[in-house]
């Protein structure tokens, strides 16, 4: 029974598992217009996650002021900002999208002119 219990008690070391470190699949892109046009896009979700986040930050500091001026005075600055970060952001979003219109040049899908038969448009 004792030789039972110390196996049971006794930890032993899990089995090695081997990790490949090596990358195989190495990352890419084809067309740059279509990359700039990601980040752009990737630029404006990111600025407005951030215009909500502020919205809201500044909602909770105007309810916890208390009373006190100075601290209800810096959450409407930044309740002010925010919605005019809000309007940057719609007005540059409008203003990509009136360009596509005006000009039927999609933006954020740009691809760039190559001369036929040649592949510099794509890197």
């Amino acid at each position: 029974m004792r030789t039972f219990l110390a196996e049971v008690i006794t930890p032993t070391a899990p089995p090695a598992v081997e990790v490949d470190t090596q990358l195989t699949e190495k990352v890419s892109f084809t067309n740059f217009g279509s990359l700039l046009g990601n980040i752009v896009l990737a630029a404006m979700i990111i600025s407005g996650l951030m215009v909500f986040f502020y919205l809201i930050w500044g909602g909770v500091q105007y309810i916890t002021s208390g009373g006190d001026k100075e601290q209800a005075e810096s959450a409407r600055n930044r309740i002010t900002y925010a919605l005019i970060g809000l309007v940057i952001v719609i007005g540059s979003y409008a203003i990509t999208k009136l360009i596509e219109a005006f000009f039927g040049v999609n933006i954020l899908a740009f691809k760039l002119p190559s001369a036929p038969g040649t592949d510099i448009g794509t890197i």
